[in-house]
C-alpha cells in the first residue's frame, strides 16, 4: 500500500541481494510487525523498529538447526530469550541476552543432559552457579570464573548406595576452588562417615588438617600430598575408603609398618570389640562413669545389647525421620537433622517426663564440645551412631533413679524407655510441619527467615553455658510488639496452642510461662497461628490481585531444593541433570510457587486421563449399569482429586498471608523501628555531647572572665595600695584639725556658694 507516493501499510519488499520484508511500513520504512526471509532460507518473525529487528521475535536459521525465541534490539539478542541448538530441543539456553551474548542469569542443557544454572558472562560461566553432571553423578554448586570452578563452592559425588547404610553415600567437598582443583581450606565429607578438615592443594590434602575416622576418633596433624606425615608409608586410599579393612590393607602392602598399622586401627576402629561393630561404635565413656569401676565393663556390654536388640527398628525410625520434609535423593539416603530429632522426641513423648527440649539438648551437649550457638541450633546433623548415644544418654538421665539400685542399671533404662515410649509412639508423627509431603515442602521455604527472628527475640539463658534461648513469655511479647495479638489470636488461644500436647503448660488454671520453646515449637505454633490469623476476607483480597502469565513465572508446580550434599569437582564443566520444572524456568530459584487463578477460576470441566478414556471405550458395548458405573467412579476420583488440589492451595495462600505479608512485615516493622529508636538514641547521645561541650567551652569562657576580673581588682587594689603612702605622709604635715574645725569645715563650702549665687 501506499500513501502521498510512500509505502504506508501492509506490504512486500524484496532488496537486489534476494532478501525479503512482508509486514507493516510507515513512511517507507519497514515498521511495527512483519517478517524477514534470507536467501538461503532463514527466517525471522516478529516485532521491527525503523527496519531492525528490535522487541519480540523469533528466528529460524536453515543452515544450521539454531532458533531463537525472545527479545530483540537493534538486530541483537537482548534481554530475555532461548535458544535451541538442535532439532531435538536437548541442547538449549535461556536466560538473558546482551547484544548477542549470554550475560546475566541464565540456564543451560547440554546435549548430554548436563546442565547449568547460574549466572554468565561474556557467554561463560561466571559468577554464583550450579552445575550437574548426568553421567558421573556430580554437581557443583558456587563460584565460576570464566567457565571454571573458582572460588569457595560445594562439590558433590553421588555414590550406589549400599542396603541399610546409614551413611548418605555421597562424597562432598565444602571449601575453596582454584581453576577446578580443591585449593586451599576445605572440607571433605566421606561417604564411610569419615570427615576431612585442613589446606588441600591441587586436589590432594596438604598441610594441617584434621581427619575424624568413622568411629569418631580423630587424627589431628600434618598431611603432605594426600598422606598423613607422621605416617608416611600410609596409602591414601586407607583414608579415602574407610569402610575397606584397614589391618588389611596395612599387612598387604606394609607389613614391616607394625606401629603404623596399629595407631590405624586404634583410629579407625578396626580393633573394636563393641558387639556393633566398629562403624556404630558407642560412646558411653560419660554414662559409665557414673557407675563403680568395677560394674563399668558389664553395665557397657549389657547396653550394646539392649541396642543391638532394637538395631533393626531403631534404623527404620532413623530413616524414616531424617527423610521427613525431604524430596527424593539421588542415593535414597538422608542425614537426620536436630529438627527431626525435636519431632521424633515428642512424638515419643519425651517431654512428658518433666523435661523441656531445651533441657534435652543441653544434657546431650554437655561436655561433647559443642559450640554454644550449636545447642539448639535445628540445622546440626546426628548421624545413627550420634542417635543411638543420644537415646543412651536421655534413657539414664529420665529412668536412673528408678534402677538406680539395680543392675544392670543402664540397660534397664533403655529397655523402659524403648517400651512405653518408642516401640508405641515412633512413626506417629504429629504436629503442623511434617503433616504433608507437599505442605513440608511449602513450609520449608520459611524456615530460615523464621529461624532469623527466632534468635532475635531469644534472651541469654541465667544458667551455664549462658546460650540464648526463647521463653514462653518472650514468644507473647515478641507477638504482641508485632501487634499479632488482635480478636482472631488471643493470649487464651496462645496459650492453648503451646500447650496442646505439652501437659506441664496448662493446667486448667494456672499457665507456666517460664518453659523454653525449641525452634521446632515455635515454628509450629506459626503454622497454627496461620489457620487462626488469616480471615476469609484477607484471603478473598489476596487473590483478587491479577495474576500476569507473561511474567516467565511458572506457577503451579513444586521445584525440589536438595539441601543435603554436593561434591570436589573435575577441571572441565559440561552440565547437570536437573528436572525439567526447574531447569526450564530462571526463576525456579523460589521453592515453591502456586497459582492463586487456580483457586479462583477452577475448570468447570474435568478432564479425563487416557487410561480413563480406553477403560470406557472398552466397556462402551457393556450394558449401561457397567457403563454409568466406571464413568461414576472416575469422576468421584477426578472430583477427589480436585478437591485435594483446592484444597492445598488454599493452604498455601494462607501461609504465603501469615508469612509473607503479616508475620514478615511485621518483623520487619519492628525492625525499622528499632533502628529509628536506635538513631534517636544515637542522636541524643550526640547532642548530650554536643552540649556538654558547649558548656565546657561555656564555664572555659567563663573561668576566663572571673580570672580577667579578678585579675582587674588585683591591679586596682595594688594602685590604692602605691597612692595611700603619699597620702600619709600629707596627712603627718598638715596638723589633724580639732572637733570644732571638723564640725565647722563643712560649712564653708556652702556659703561660699550662696554668695556666689
Amino acid at each position: 500500500m501506499f500513501s502521498e507516493g510512500l509505502m504506508h501499510g501492509p506490504g512486500t519488499y524484496i532488496w537486489a541481494d534476494g532478501l525479503k520484508y512482508e509486514g507493516d511500513f510507515v513512511k517507507n520504512v519497514p515498521m511495527n510487525h512483519g517478517m524477514y526471509t534470507w536467501p538461503d532460507g532463514s527466517t525471522y518473525e516478529g516485532e521491527v523498529v525503523n527496519g531492525m529487528r528490535t522487541g519480540f521475535g523469533m528466528f529460524k536459521c536453515s543452515t544450521q538447526p539454531v532458533s531463537y525465541i525472545g527479545h530483540w534490539c537493534h538486530g541483537k539478542r537482548h534481554g530475555k530469550g532461548s535458544v535451541y541448538y538442535n532439532q531435538e530441543g536437548t541442547s538449549w539456553y535461556e536466560g538473558d541476552w546482551v547484544h548477542n551474548i549470554k550475560k546475566g542469569w541464565g540456564v543451560r542443557c547440554y546435549k548430554s543432559g548436563n546442565i547449568y544454572e547460574g549466572q554468565w558472562e561474556n557467554n561463560m560461566r561466571h559468577g554464583e552457579g550450579r552445575m550437574r553432571w548426568l553421567a558421573t553423578n556430580e554437581e557443583y554448586t558456587g563460584q565460576w570464573q570464566k567457565g571454571i570452578q573458582n572460588g569457595f563452592g560445594t562439590h558433590t559425588w553421588f555414590l550406589k548406595r549400599i542396603p541399610n547404610s546409614q551413611y548418605p553415600l555421597r562424597n562432598e567437598y565444602i571449601g575453596d576452588f582454584v581453576n577446578g582443583y580443591r585449593h586451599g581450606h576445605g572440607k571433605f565429607y566421606y561417604a564411610s562417615g569419615a570427615v576431612y578438615e585442613g589446606e588441600w592443594v591441587s586436589n590432594k590434602k596438604h598441610g594441617m588438617g584434621r581427619l575424624t575416622f568413622k568411629n569418631g576418633r580423630v587424627y589431628d596433624g600434618l598431611f603432605s600430598h594426600d598422606h598423613i606425615v607422621e605416617f608416611p608409608s600410609l596409602e591414601g586410599e586407607l583414608v579415602n575408603y574407610p569402610d575397606l579393612p584397614s589391618e588389611c590393607a596395612v599387612r598387604s602392602q606394609y607389613q614391616g609398618s607394625s606401629t603404623s598399622a596399629e595407631v590405624i586401627r586404634k583410629l579407625d576402629g578396626s580393633e573394636s570389640k563393641s558387639v556393633l561393630g566398629s562403624s556404630i561404635e558407642l560412646d558411653l565413656h560419660l554414662l559409665l562413669s557414673m557407675y563403680p569401676e568395677k560394674d563399668q565393663p558389664e553395665e557397657k556390654r549389657q547396653a550394646e545389647y539392649a541396642v543391638l536388640r532394637n538395631l533393626t527398628e531403631l534404623r527404620r525410625i532413623y530413616s524414616f525421620y531424617s527423610s521427613l520434609g525431604c524430596d527424593q535423593s539421588l542415593d535414597n539416603t538422608f542425614l537426620m537433622t536436630k529438627l527431626h530429632f525435636w519431632r521424633f522426641l515428642k512424638d515419643c513423648r519425651f517431654h512428658h517426663h518433666k523435661i523441656t527440649l531445651a533441657d534435652m539438648d543441653r544434657i546431650l551437649s554437655d561436655n561433647q564440645d559443642i559450640p554454644v550457638e550449636e545447642i539448639h541450633s535445628p540445622f546440626t546433623t546426628i548421624l545413627l551412631r550420634t542417635f543411638l548415644n543420644y537415646l543412651l544418654q536421655l534413657a539414664y538421665h529420665i529412668h536412673h533413679k528408678e534402677y538406680q539400685n539395680r543392675s544392670p542399671s543402664l540397660f534397664l533404662c533403655f529397655t523402659k524407655l524403648m517400651t512405653e515410649n518408642i516401640h508405641p509412639n515412633a512413626c506417629r508423627v504429629k504436629g503442623n510441619l511434617f503433616n504433608g509431603q507437599q505442605e513440608t515442602l511449602y513450609s520449608m521455604n520459611y524456615i530460615d527467615k523464621c529461624w532469623e527472628i527466632y534468635t532475635a527475640h531469644c534472651r541469654p539463658n541465667a544458667a551455664p553455658p549462658h546460650e540464648l534461648t526463647m521463653k514462653m513469655r518472650h514468644f507473647l511479647w515478641m507477638l504482641k510488639d508485632f501487634k499479632m495479638i488482635n480478636k482472631e489470636l488471643t493470649a487464651t488461644k496462645f496459650v492453648e496452642i503451646i500447650a496442646d500436647d505439652n501437659p506441664f503448660i496448662h493446667d486448667g488454671i494456672d499457665s507456666n510461662f517460664e518453659l523454653e520453646l525449641v525452634f521446632l515449637e515455635f515454628f509450629e505454633a506459626l503454622l497454627s497461628f496461620a489457620f487462626i490469623s488469616v480471615t476469609d476476607q484477607m484471603t478473598k483480597s489476596c487473590l483478587n490481585f491479577p495474576n500476569d502469565d507473561s511474567s516467565g513465572n511458572k506457577h503451579g508446580s513444586t521445584y525440589t531444593v536438595t539441601n543435603q550434599h554436593r561434591s570436589p569437582s573435575t577441571a572441565t564443566s559440561q552440565g547437570s541433570d536437573v528436572r525439567d520444572g526447574s531447569a526450564k524456568s530462571p526463576a525456579s530459584k523460589l521453592a515453591f510457587l502456586f497459582d492463586f487463578s487456580k483457586i479462583r477460576k477452577p475448570e468447570p470441566k474435568m478432564r479425563t486421563a487416557p487410561s480413563d478414556e480406553r477403560l470406557s471405550k472398552v466397556n462402551f458395548k457393556s450394558s449401561g449399569k457397567e457403563l454409568t458405573f466406571f464413568l461414576s467412579q472416575n469422576e468421584k476420583k477426578e472430583k477427589s482429586k480436585e478437591e485435594g488440589k483446592e484444597k492445598l492451595n488454599m493452604w498455601v495462600s494462607n501461609m504465603c498471608i501469615f508469612f509473607v505479608n503479616t508475620f514478615f512485615q511485621a518483623h520487619k516493622c519492628e525492625e525499622i523501628l528499632k533502628e529509628k529508636v536506635k538513631e534517636n538514641r544515637l542522636r541524643h547521645v550526640a547532642l548530650a555531647k554536643q552540649r556538654k561541650i558547649e558548656n565546657e567551652e561555656l564555664e572555659a569562657r567563663l573561668d576566663s572572665l572571673r580570672e580577667e576580673e579578678a585579675k582587674r581588682l588585683d591591679d586596682e587594689v595594688d594602685i590604692t595600695v602605691i597612692k595611700e603612702p603619699a597620702d600619709t605622709s600629707s596627712s603627718q604635715l598638715t596638723p589633724s584639725p580639732t572637733k570644732e574645725e571638723a564640725v565647722v569645715f563643712p560649712s564653708k563650702p556652702i556659703s561660699s556658694k550662696k554668695k556666689k549665687k
